[in-house]
């Protein structure tokens, strides 16, 4: 059966024509403001799908952006929110860490530990990127993947 020019474009403009596998972050949608120390919703829709076996991602809180998914200063100077897995068949069929149906944002006021005193900001700028590891049929070891939205934390 083949499809009209009209009719074509039509299925086209539809949202759920997205592919599955591309993965993002659902919540918190991009110019969320969030407190300091509130909790806020998350929902991440993984890369997994059949042929690609997603397993652990963890979700950081960047001031800026990294340019790749390899070590970079930017991730040092992140704040990890958890390492977590979405149940996926064959390779991580029930993982011992799903993902919390909410964060929390840190307060940055407050002292974190060690040799850091706090320091108080508003209508900041932050980046929640995830960084997931998957495989696929080949691959001798797990890729990286990253997908990214912006919050302030006010």
């Amino acid at each position: 059966m083949w499809l009209s020019s009209k009719s074509w474009a039509f299925f086209a403009s539809l949202p759920f024509l997205i592919s599955a596998t591309t993965p993002r972050i659902n919540e918190p949608a991009n110019g969320t403001v969030i407190t300091p120390g509130a909790a806020f919703n998350f929902s991440y829709l993984s890369i997994a799908d059949y042929g690609t076996t997603a397993y652990n991602y963890t979700v950081w809180l960047l001031t800026s952006l990294p340019s790749s998914t390899a070590p970079s200063i930017q991730f040092a100077s992140g704040y990890d929110l958890g390492k977590y897995a979405e149940p996926n068949y064959p390779g991580n069929p029930s993982p011992s860490n799903p993902p919390p149906a909410q964060l929390r944002m840190p307060d940055f006021s407050q002292p974190l530990g060690g040799f850091g005193d706090g320091y108080s900001l508003s209508n900041a700028t932050f980046y929640i990127a995830v960084v997931e590891e998957y495989g696929v049929t080949n691959p001798a070891s797990p890729s990286p993947d990253m997908t990214h939205t912006h919050v302030i934390c006010a």
